[in-house]
């Protein structure tokens, strides 16, 4: 098994941009070569086969918008392209954490879901980071534990998207088995028969009142853990501290 680890806040960026193919490819194309590739129809049968696409006009459109943003730099003459660095599109996209995910490269017709899972899971670990920090400056006990609450609400306002999608994309990471889910329950002591009631003439939070084990029930956010192994990149850290602080994450 060969395995990239890639920089956190690029797939932060493919989801909030909405450019997954795009970063699809250029990740693929970086998994082939140490910086320059054939660009040929054998190259492209391949991209085709590896990466589950049916059309050639798709490859091209995704490519295009890579010369286009300078991610890969073509040279006509030899018939190559180059793809360029982590550290180059740390500078063009201002990165500022060094932390990476560790993606399987024979996964990249799962690569969708993957990506769900490792935003999910480095905004789950920072969210946790945070909180433990604070438990400690209050002087209280951490009950260590591999599932942590993440709203979804939370990361949809951090990838300015919206809640439905973010829940979605957690739901297809799961299917995937990237992350693992547990549905939390807080017990709310009404009537069965008066949960339509409350649910027409209550709040908007009144539609996480649901009937748990014959109980009406509040549903709060899942507890989630990840299976995904988060990295630091030695090289990128180096790069953003010359500019920088870097979030250890």
């Amino acid at each position: 098994m060969r395995s990239m680890n890639i920089p956190i806040e690029l797939l932060v960026f493919a989801l909030s941009k909405r450019k997954v193919n795009q970063v699809r490819l250029y990740l693929y194309l970086k998994s082939q070569c140490s910086g320059y590739l054939p660009w040929n129809q054998e190259t492209i049968e391949k991209i085709k086969r590896n990466l589950s696409i049916k059309e050639t006009r798709t490859i091209h459109n995704n490519l295009e918008w890579l010369v286009k943003n300078s991610w890969v730099i073509m040279n006509s003459k030899r018939g190559v392209i180059r793809v360029v660095s982590y550290l180059v599109l740390s500078k063009k996209l201002q990165f500022h954490s060094a932390t990476g995910a560790l993606f399987d490269t024979s996964q990249f017709h799962n690569f969708r879901p993957f990506i769900y899972a490792a935003v999910l899971t480095y905004y789950l670990k920072y969210r946790h980071r945070i909180a433990r920090q604070s438990e400690r400056k209050k002087g209280r006990s951490i009950t260590n534990c591999s599932f942590h609450e993440m709203p979804a609400q939370y990361l949809a306002s951090i990838l300015k998207l919206g809640k439905s999608t973010t829940t979605r994309y957690r739901q297809k990471a799961w299917d995937a088995g990237f992350i693992k889910m547990k549905h939390r329950y807080k017990p709310l002591y009404i009537p069965l028969d008066e949960l339509e009631f409350c649910r027409i003439y209550g709040d908007e939070e009144a539609w996480q009142l649901v009937i748990h084990n014959n109980q009406v029930m509040v549903q709060l956010s899942n507890a989630i853990t990840s299976y995904v192994r988060l990295r630091t990149k030695p090289a990128l850290k180096k790069c953003i501290c010359s500019r920088e602080k870097v979030d250890p994450l």
